[in-house]
């Protein structure tokens, strides 16, 4: 092998990299020209050009006049990806019921490859409007939702989260020192709650809940509003109790969709 097709030293093979930062690119970008996409990369307009053919081709690109954009056969992939296990759709209405009942934006987070990943989203009437939207992914250790997470995982799977990540500070609240996450997360565990006091965004609290099946965490639910709202009394104790109110029923309704109704009936 030559050339882009080489094989990277961590096992990959660059060509097939080279496509994903082109697809990137034009997230970050929107749509735009290849010499934009080459010097966003810093490759040569040939190799970009090459790249952005073959992804025409299968359609994951389209193109308009000079215009390149992300081609919409990425939609059918996202919906596989936020369907791919069925207990994903049913946390939906319960990030909306949460959102509308606390006014406040709520959102359900999975952990993959050590990051959160941004599921399902919903908005209160006064939910604070951010960048963050489906998709996104986030590191964990500055939210509730992926403290939430991390409080089911084992020490040293957190370690493997943080040797892989490190503590990045997002905030000068951020925790960035291991054994202060580990202690965070213990309390966490202990309480069935993670907070996110001004750690990920400054000016935003949060509480987050983990969702658990069969013993397994499956995800987290969090409830984000602005410092000044969520803070005292509400951030503590009324946001935790209508949280974990609204996963119990959740989990129980999982886990009972998973199982064969007849396994539960009374002779």
């Amino acid at each position: 092998m030559t050339g882009e097709n080489q094989a990277t030293g961590d096992g990959g093979i660059q060509s097939t990299k080279t496509s994903f930062a082109v697809v990137h690119a034009l997230e970050e970008l929107g749509p735009a020209r290849l010499s934009e996409i080459a010097d966003h990369l810093e490759l040569a307009e040939s190799t970009t050009h090459r790249h952005l053919s073959t992804l025409r081709d299968l359609r994951y690109v389209s193109k308009d006049g000079e215009m390149y954009q992300i081609g919409l056969r990425f939609v059918r992939l996202g919906r596989g990806a936020r369907t791919r296990d069925s207990a994903y759709e049913q946390v939906e209405p319960y990030v909306q019921t949460l959102a509308d009942e606390t006014d406040e934006r709520a959102q359900f987070v999975v952990e993959e490859h050590g990051l959160g990943t941004y599921l399902h989203m919903g908005t209160g009437d006064r939910a604070v409007r951010v960048v963050f939207g489906v998709g996104h992914q986030i590191h964990l250790h500055c939210s509730s939702a992926g403290k939430a997470i991390l409080s089911q995982y084992p020490r040293d799977r957190v370690d493997e989260v943080v040797d892989r990540w490190g503590l990045p500070a997002h905030t000068d609240k951020t925790i960035t020192e291991r054994e202060n996450l580990h202690a965070e997360l213990e309390a966490t565990a202990e309480r069935g709650v993670a907070f996110n006091r001004e750690e990920h965004v400054e000016g935003i609290n949060a509480a987050g809940v983990p969702v658990v099946r069969d013993g397994t965490v499956l995800g987290a639910i969090a409830v984000a509003g602005p410092s000044h709202r969520l803070t005292g009394e509400r951030l503590e104790e009324t946001l935790p109790n209508a949280m974990l109110a609204a996963v119990n029923e959740l989990e129980l309704n999982i886990t009972y969709d998973g199982q064969n109704a007849a396994d539960y009936v009374v002779e």
